[in-house]
């Protein structure tokens, strides 16, 4: 199972139903959730030394107990969990002092929406802190070995602050003549270059401070402490020492062949086939930008420039014109490009442009700029052919908050691709809280479609068969469901159903399957047609209270045989539900209907759940099927479930079966029932002949 939606909940409660029902709130928005609940400042102390705890949720007062005591012992374990207070309706402002002292926040036991929207928060800030944390080591950790290798360089390196020297390595310090760094320690930068290129460094270290200048380099005379002069060439880039943000200087003897070293130089940062910087060169040239940018001295903006016809061109006419086109386009931008900032080609049919000093009004000016021009312009491919070209712009601007050079350049080319996705010529900026808001908003539009098709009926029910490896009589079928748009097209259920689980309308999706499901199947019974139908339950019908009689009612109005009735609970939010899995297990035992398991054999503790619940039948999850025959330890484990299952008197359903190879493994392995496409898609009928043997 993933780690990434598990919230390991510590909860201060002195009554269990009501911690549970904040638990049961976090569980319907995704949250994976391990709960322990304590009563005593004792057990808490126990509990936060010895357990994993990403949140506390604490009652303002409990008998014995008080939100200000907890807190107390958390914060004299030193522990880094966010304490939340909950409050009855209505008395957030009591929990005023608990804040003051450090709890995160407050909320009344009713306000389950506001908990889930902080507990959001909370998560997204202690991730922060952790990674912080993290950070922090690692760089002391490579402050170290950095050090120790300046020591041992053969480069003359130094460290600049507001001008003066911090440090410097023995090759610098023999470069000038000094014996040790109390020497030059606390001397000013300046002293150590000759005096007729003073105007000339200070006019460089002002640009440079400011983020005006794309340079790094400057060619200078160094001042030895004997008097004579060093023809040196020095290079800048942001550091950090100890802790406080610094330049390093690196210093190299210029005396050899300055126009050999400048070719070389100028070999390694070009793009061979279009003249531009590579993409080595541009990420190098961002790093430094952002580290001046996370200090606030330089903004700007990174454009990622997605030529759309890149791909059809080397698909029709071959890679050499495929170089043609995009070297074209590059000399296109370079002539009108240069001057704005340090331009690249980056991969295949893509540049990048980094340009600073601009804002965001003046960023999308220029990228409107880049698509008419090159837009406007046919490319060369070769062979006196030429094409008309578009581009895909994305965009991310820089500044204090940006420091990771490969999520800045990611964010850019997403913009690029969803702009090249909605028809190209276009610019996208990728920012990911807005797309977070434009996913939440496609959410309430899906959900009130899933609304419309609740009361008009606007869902069918599709049907895959299950069938037996060893010949058990009667047709075996799962129910699938599938949704109608405003066009009557069949929308797949990964379009609407998680929409439908976010806005909490499952329960209401799984009774319209489950009384669709109950007519055909009584039609069938009624033609003489012996089946038994696989019916999935969610999360939200699971925690649903009035499920179980709402079934009964149904079965005693419909008169169906029960012994027909399969209903399948994921392991996972049975796991994650255990307590509501145990009810809803016996409840349909009583009713004398099946269970089942599916998504079964990847949790940590995945055979503890048929041991906890009385089923029938597990699904196997599709990661154990695929490529099966070529998996060894797949099979192995697979054997290892059917076993334990038989030894319980459950049988076993192989899902996402494609092919015959992974059929006769599965015969090996003593599995049941198989699923998949090998035998049939998913179909508006039961129509499979289940007589055919394999």
């Amino acid at each position: 199972m993933s780690n990434e939606n598990l919230l390991r909940v510590l909860t201060v409660f002195d009554a269990s139903e009501e911690a549970e029902s904040l638990i049961n709130a976090l569980r319907n928005v995704g949250h994976i959730v391990r709960d322990m609940r304590v009563e005593t400042g004792e057990d808490l102390q126990i509990a936060i030394e010895e357990n994993p705890i990403d949140i506390i949720l604490c009652k303002l007062r409990l008998a014995a107990f008080t939100a200000r005591q907890a807190l107390e012992a958390l914060l004299q374990s030193g522990r880094d969990i966010p304490l939340v207070v909950v409050t009855p309706p209505g008395k957030e402002t009591s929990a005023l002092e608990v804040l003051k002292n450090g709890a995160r926040d407050a909320v009344a036991e009713d306000q389950t929406e506001r908990l889930k929207i902080i507990v959001k928060r909370e998560l997204g800030d202690l991730r922060e802190r952790r990674a912080a944390r993290r950070c922090e080591q690692l760089l002391h950790e490579t402050e170290k070995r950095a050090k120790h290798l300046i020591d041992s360089s053969r480069d003359a390196i130094s460290y600049v602050h507001d001008g003066m020297h911090i440090y410097s390595n023995e090759a610098y310090l023999k470069m000038f003549g000094y014996h040790n760094l109390d020497e030059v320690q606390g001397m000013p930068i300046m002293d150590l270059v000759n005096s007729e290129d003073h105007a000339k460094l200070k006019e460089f270290l002002r640009a440079y401070a400011k983020g005006q200048t794309d340079n790094s380099q400057l060619d200078v005379h160094g001042q030895h402490t004997q008097g004579r002069k060093l023809k040196i060439k020095m290079e800048f880039s942001p550091a950090s020492m100890d802790g406080e943000a610094c330049t390093q200087i690196i210093i190299r003897d210029h005396s050899v062949n300055k126009e050999l070293e400048q070719k070389i130089n100028t070999m390694s940062q070009t793009d061979l086939v279009t003249g531009l910087f590579n993409r080595t060169y541009f990420l190098e040239h961002l790093d430094l930008v952002l580290a001046r940018a996370v200090e606030g001295q330089v903004r700007g903006a990174l454009f990622f420039i997605l030529l759309d016809k890149y791909t059809e061109v080397r698909s029709q006419y071959g890679i050499a014109a495929a170089d043609h086109f995009i070297s074209h386009i590059a000399s296109q931008l370079k002539t009108k490009l240069r001057d704005l900032g340090v331009l690249a080609r980056f991969e295949a049919g893509s540049y990048t442009l980094l340009v600073q000093g601009i804002d965001s009004k003046q960023a999308e000016k220029y990228a409107l700029g880049i698509a008419k021009l090159i837009a406007e312009h046919s490319a060369d491919i070769g062979n006196q052919t030429s094409i008309q070209s578009t581009a895909s712009l994305g965009l991310t601007l820089i500044n204090e908050t940006t420091s990771n050079s490969q999520e800045c350049v990611g964010r850019a080319e997403k913009g690029a691709h969803m702009a090249h996705q909605e028809g190209g010529n276009r610019l996208r900026i990728f920012n990911p809280a807005m797309q977070e808001l434009a996913a939440q908003e496609q959410n309430n539009a899906v959900a009130a479609r899933i609304k419309t098709a609740l009361k008009e009926n606007k869902f069918r029910l599709m049907y895959q068969p299950i069938v037996s490896l060893h010949g058990e009589p009667g047709a075996h079928y799962e129910i699938l469901l599938r949704m109608l748009d405003d066009k009557n097209e069949v929308l797949p259920p990964t379009e609407f159903l998680p929409a439908a689980q976010e806005s909490g309308l499952m329960n209401y999706v799984d009774r319209w399957v489950i009384a669709n499901a109950f007519m055909v199947l009584t039609r069938r019974q009624r033609e003489g047609n012996k089946t038994r139908i696989f019916i999935k339950l969610s999360a939200a019908s699971l925690c649903d209270n009035e499920l179980l009689a709402w079934i009964s009612d149904r079965i005693k109005t419909t008169k169906i045989d029960t012994d027909s009735l399969v209903f399948m609970l994921s392991e996972d939010a049975a796991l994650n539900h255990i307590k509501q899995a145990k009810i809803v297990c016996a409840g349909l035992n009583e009713l004398h209907c099946r269970v089942a398991l599916e998504n079964f054999g990847i949790e940590q503790n995945t055979f503890h759940s048929i041991k906890q619940l009385k089923v029938n039948y597990i699904k196997i999850h599709m990661s154990l099927i695929h490529a099966l025959p070529q998996n060894v330890e797949n099979q192995e484990k697979l054997k290892q479930i059917a076993e334990a299952a038989s030894n319980q008197n459950i049988q076993t359903i192989a899902a996402f079966v494609e092919d015959a190879n992974s059929l006769a493994v599965l015969w090996q392995c003593a599995v049941d029932f198989i699923e998949g496409y090998f035998l049939q898609q998913p179909a508006t009928e039961m129509s499979y002949d289940f007589n055919e043997n394999f």
